[in-house]
């Protein structure tokens, strides 16, 4: 995805490395695309190897300097190239870590599994905060109206966490009847034995 966004950011707007970070640290790309801003250079380097970008110009700023990128046809095709597969490649998240933990919650005390749900709910809770600040946060700096597109996404990723808060909090309505006893259906004889 990390070449897919920079592809797609420096297609848009010839810019530096610099640029790129401010923009996704400003939509907080780590988390909703799983960028790591740290490996922005790593990636910009490797693309102009690739030729699928190349220096526009290099601008002095006092003793500093920004290397400007701009894409290469071949960084167009490649961009549209995976942006088509992007969407043809299914991508069902679930919260795994929860789901096991869900799994083996009998085996904590229901004052122990209370406790760790809190701390659940309260991380979610301000993960949504955050990302309904984010949306606030791009209207303003667009100072426009955001796209629908845009408004979907936000509203999307919102609905994601409140889900998992609702899930949360239904599971712990729950742990008063103590039926988290880890749910093994019976094998087949024959399935479950090793072969020799």
């Amino acid at each position: 995805m990390t070449q897919l966004m920079l592809l797609g950011l420096i297609k848009n707007k010839a810019m530096s490395g610099y640029e790129i970070k401010q923009y996704l640290n400003l939509s907080h790309a780590e988390k909703w695309a799983g960028i790591q801003t740290g490996s922005i250079y790593y990636n910009l380097s490797k693309l102009e190897k690739e030729g699928l970008i190349e220096v526009k110009s290099v601008e002095q700023t006092g003793n500093r300097s920004s290397t400007i990128y701009s894409i290469t046809a071949k960084g167009k095709e490649v961009f549209r190239k995976q942006l088509i597969e992007s969407f043809s490649q299914v991508d069902a998240t679930y919260p795994s870590k929860l789901y096991t933990s869900i799994t083996f919650l009998g085996e904590l005390t229901t004052e122990e599994a209370a406790e760790a749900i809190d701390k659940q709910i309260i991380v979610l809770e301000k993960e949504l905060e955050e990302w309904e600040n984010g949306r606030k946060l791009k209207e303003e700096a667009l100072s426009v109206v955001l796209p629908d597109y845009i408004i979907a996404l936000f509203d999307n990723g919102s609905q994601h966490i409140k889900l998992n808060i609702d899930f949360l909090e239904k599971i712990k309505r729950t742990l008063e009847s103590n039926e988290f006893n880890l749910f093994l259906p019976p094998l087949d004889n024959n399935e479950s034995r090793e072969d020799k």
